[in-house]
């Protein structure tokens, strides 16, 4: 049987695993709310499969480099050849 110590250890790395797992997801949402918010702005309506691709991004990489072209994008046509390349 494990003792109490390895027991709270266990718990404790559990709690940070969590904790790691949910910041991430925290920061995923913040990253997709914002890229949102910016092809709003800049271009008004949206197609729906825009938004659903972006509410599909899972890496923050992509929807930093995502955001970064719709930054620079001129229009949402320049944006969509912009992600693909």
């Amino acid at each position: 049987m494990a003792s109490t110590s390895m027991m709270l250890e266990w718990k404790a790395e559990g709690r940070a695993e969590g904790f790691a797992e949910g910041l991430a997801s925290g920061m995923r949402e913040a990253r997709r709310e914002d890229l949102l918010k910016l092809l709003r702005v800049k271009f008004h309506a949206l197609p729906p499969e825009l938004t659903a691709a972006v509410r599909g991004i899972d890496e923050i990489e992509y929807l930093t480099r995502w955001f970064e072209a719709a930054l620079g994008a001129p229009t949402l046509e320049a944006f969509a050849v912009m992600i693909r390349s």
